[in-house]
């Protein structure tokens, strides 16, 4: 009984993927961008050092915000697929034409690779997303490492022996 069971699922997964076909990769072109460039840092940083924050800001006008969400739920697919983090879409209460993209990389090595990642394909999104944008220039990207808060005891340097009592 449970062979027959199992044939059965077996030919109503073929008869379901007969009407229901992958999309074509032939469509797709995942060549390389080649765009990224690694921008000067005016901190000293090692490949290993992060986490990494990115934001990117976008300034959309309201009647393109249901394009723009298309975009970004394509772009959010891209980033996680790259490896990013807690990926987060931010609109500013006080200016409703200020978004914010927001996402996390583990160092500053995984985000350099993170955007050699890139395809053609994917480069077709950014191209998109850069012609709503309304502000200046392209969106503005801060790249942001996470420091967490060190309390003053443990930030002063210790002199001489400490005795506990």
């Amino acid at each position: 009984q449970a062979l027959t069971t199992a044939g059965g699922v077996l030919l109503a997964g073929a008869v379901v993927g007969y009407w229901f076909k992958m999309p074509e990769f032939g469509q797709v072109d995942l060549d390389p961008a080649n765009r990224f460039r690694e921008p000067a840092l005016r901190l000293d940083l090692r490949g290993r050092s992060g986490p990494i924050m990115v934001m990117v800001d976008y300034r959309i006008r309201q009647e393109d915000v249901p394009e723009f969400l298309r975009l970004m739920r394509l772009r959010r697919n891209v980033r996680r697929r790259d490896g990013a983090r807690n990926w987060a879409l931010l609109r500013d209460l006080e200016h409703p034409d200020l978004w914010s993209e927001s996402y996390h990389i583990a160092t500053w090595d995984e985000y350099v690779r993170h955007n050699l990642r890139r395809t053609k394909s994917d480069a077709e999104i950014t191209i998109a997303l850069r012609e709503l944008h309304q502000g200046d220039g392209n969106p503005v990207v801060h790249r942001m490492i996470e420091r967490h808060t060190v309390s003053q005891q443990d930030d002063v340097p210790l002199v001489g022996k400490i005795e506990v009592p």
